[in-house]
């Protein structure tokens, strides 16, 4: 008992020194990597974040840029030739959606309203009916029933910011210099109005009005002369100038991330990135594009949890630590049950050390005392004599079946027995030994069936193997066939296989430990076991042997009662001998 609780002591103490260091790496690289999965996140997200302000500030750079050549080429326009130069650009210039000419007496002299207006000039005029209609100035900054304000940015311009236009103009040409998109989209919209003036002429009011209608974002270009107070401009094609747009968008190479720019309603316009974005998306950021596009946005959305991802890296992570730790404690459990193996084994040895001890005794006892009877001479009845000299050989066969048994046994576990082939006839060889064996099965009281089939037995098989193995099958039933009325011996044939069967009508075996009894040292926790000596390596030895010979050794119920052991023997028909 005392040495239970030492061994699991011991357990105990060995587990304390795997689990609690393992579950301090566990809790330490748990806090690292989420450090390290909070730094990689951030630094990720300032990146795009700086990649989104870019963007932002190159869009509105070349928005800002078609704006000044847009406005310059309208102050260019020859007053005399104004209506058809409009009507040119309406037709050719895909900057150009719509123009129109306005009157400050509140007519629209173009597009005439009216029936001879296309469906497209329609649609111009009611979209702009605040202003055409005056309920709305062209440098009004919004106000009731008008178009939505701006968030913190001015809906349009007048005179008053001309001062912005040397700065603009510096702009321009810096980027003309650098050859940047924004420079290609004004140097082309220049172009494509066909004139171009070296500067604003004086008195002229511009302003670039950001108007919505139907929660969509419509732009005009306006300029007003101070001379005839006429004002005229045009309706940006938004399509193309986005077209000119996207340009500056970067393919990102990160698959968990996208740089998305949208309009005022949430809408998506253009994405640079391979998520999958819904509205109801949620960005990570979003940044205002330019004061020229109100309420577009460039957003920012991060799949974390993908793979590879700064989630992705942190699951990773953790799953490399589960397997770091899974490891430890399989060799911790390897261990343990390898411990409790080893002490299993070194009690089961303990206990056949003293079993052996003790079956040793016995038949030298017997021996010793039959010895001094009759060397004394005090024994004259020769009927006493020859039993004497019968519990003798007796018990020096039992001793010579036991010394054999842990000698095989030995070679058994070294892998060094040898085994003879030898033509043996099977049912003869039975005989034999049944009968040499009589008088002792029948003093147990037992009564012995034989069932032997009419076949030819003879084999190729190790004799002294053989006889081994049903020796100690034949003892098995004499030590525990308890109350058991008879013993019987079943001999068949089946091709190249020879099956003995003996079967006893004791108490039998329960069917949970049926297959433990071929265990090494084991033997079952009976009453009927604890009053028999006994080893626990008979059955053992003898299934080895018969695998060792290709055979095997099974333990099925009997007819009624007791148990029945199989043992399948295979003839070789080589010459060669077999090593086990």
């Amino acid at each position: 008992m005392a040495a239970g609780m030492t061994h699991k002591r011991s357990i105990l103490f060995f587990w304390a020194l795997i689990l609690v260091p393992a579950l301090v790496m566990s809790g330490a690289a748990y806090r690292l990597l989420s450090h390290e999965q909070d730094r990689i996140s951030r630094s990720a997200q300032e990146a795009l974040m700086e990649r989104a302000a870019a963007i932002s500030e190159t869009i509105h750079m070349t928005v800002d840029t078609v704006k000044d050549n847009l406005v310059r080429s309208l102050m260019a326009i020859d007053p005399g030739t104004l209506t058809p130069t409009l009507q040119d650009w309406e037709k050719t210039n895909p900057l150009v959606r719509n123009v129109f000419i306005f009157e400050p007496t509140e007519t629209l002299l173009y597009p005439e309203k009216g029936m001879a207006a296309t469906p497209e000039q329609q649609q111009f005029i009611a979209r702009f009916d605040a202003l055409f209609s005056g309920r709305m100035t062209f440098d009004h900054l919004g106000g009731p029933g008008g178009p939505e304000p701006p968030r913190g940015m001015a809906a349009g311009s007048t005179a008053a910011n001309a001062s912005q236009g040397d700065a603009r103009r510096q702009l321009v040409t810096l980027s003309r210099a650098d050859r940047s998109p924004a420079a290609r989209v004004g140097a082309q919209a220049h172009m494509e109005m066909e004139k171009a003036a070296d500067s604003p002429e004086q008195g002229f009011s511009s302003g670039w009005l950001p108007w919505f209608s139907e929660n969509r974002l419509h732009v005009l270009v306006w300029v007003q002369s101070s001379a005839t107070s006429r004002v005229y401009g045009l309706e940006v094609e938004l399509v193309t100038l986005l077209s000119r747009l996207v340009v500056d968008f970067p393919a990102l190479e990160d698959a968990g991330s996208a740089i998305v720019l949208t309009d005022g309603s949430g809408s998506v316009i253009h994405q640079s990135g391979q998520i999958e974005v819904s509205p109801e998306s949620r960005p990570l950021s979003q940044k205002a594009v330019s004061s020229l596009l109100p309420h577009w946005n460039m957003e920012i959305f991060v799949d974390e949890d993908r793979p590879g991802g700064t989630r992705g890296f942190f699951y990773l992570s953790m799953i490399l630590v589960g397997i770091f730790m899974a490891a430890i404690l399989s060799g911790g459990i390897l261990l343990t049950r390898m411990t409790l193996k080893n002490m299993k084994d070194a009690r089961q040895k303990t206990s056949f050390v003293s079993s052996v001890s003790h079956e040793l005794k016995t038949p030298l006892t017997s021996i010793r005392m039959s010895a001094e009877l009759l060397l004394s001479g005090r024994v004259s009845d020769e009927k006493k004599k020859a039993r004497y000299l019968s519990v003798m050989v007796s018990e020096s066969e039992r001793l010579t079946r036991l010394i054999n048994n842990v000698l095989d046994f030995g070679k058994l576990e070294q892998g060094r027995k040898r085994y003879r082939l030898e033509s043996v006839v099977v049912d003869r060889f039975l005989t034999q030994l049944i009968e040499a064996h009589r008088v002792r099965i029948t003093a147990q009281g037992l009564r012995i069936v034989t069932q032997i089939e009419s076949e030819d037995f003879t084999i190729r098989t190790d004799r002294d193997a053989l006889e081994q193995v049903v020796l100690n099958l034949m003892d098995n039933v004499l030590k525990y066939a308890g109350t058991g009325e008879y013993i019987e011996f079943v001999l068949a044939r089946k091709a190249q296989t020879v099956v003995l069967t003996i079967c006893d009508d004791g108490p039998g075996i329960p069917k949970d430990l049926q297959e433990k009894v071929f265990d090494k040292f084991f033997r079952t926790d009976s009453s009927l076991t604890a009053t028999q000596p006994g080893s626990g390596l008979g059955l053992s030895i003898s299934r080895r042997i018969l695998r060792d010979l290709g055979g095997d050794l099974h333990l099925e119920p009997g007819k009624k009662t007791g148990c029945c052991f199989t043992a399948r023997i295979i003839d070789h028909d080589t010459d060669n001998d077999s090593g086990g």
